[in-house]
């Protein structure tokens, strides 16, 4: 679903706006939801990176799978923020589930 937003631009975003799609070839409007898109994937990479969110819930703001979240991550240089002990409480629960 989508909606239609009205936002003014300023003139030096709008230089960003146009060579944009200038340099893809699209137009403005799209250029401009595509480069929403780059600041909406940033933000969620910043705040994974923080730890104000987790995996899960970054891949969900941005709609992609949790698989592409984790590629997007590591493109911008984020490791996981999956303490030891989380990640044993999660191997003790996968080995007491498949020996019952």
């Amino acid at each position: 679903m989508s909606s239609i937003k009205t936002v003014r631009i300023s003139e030096k975003l709008l230089k960003v706006v146009k060579h944009r799609a200038k340099i893809e070839g699209v137009d403005e409007s799209t250029a401009i939801r595509q480069l929403i898109s780059i600041g909406a994937k940033n933000y969620a990479v910043d705040l994974y990176r923080n730890g104000k969110i987790t995996l899960k819930e970054a891949s969900e703001l941005v709609d992609v799978t949790v698989r592409e979240m984790i590629d997007i991550l590591l493109d911008r240089g984020v490791k996981g923020n999956v303490r030891i002990d989380q990640q044993k409480k999660a191997i003790e629960y996968v080995l007491k589930t498949t020996s019952e």
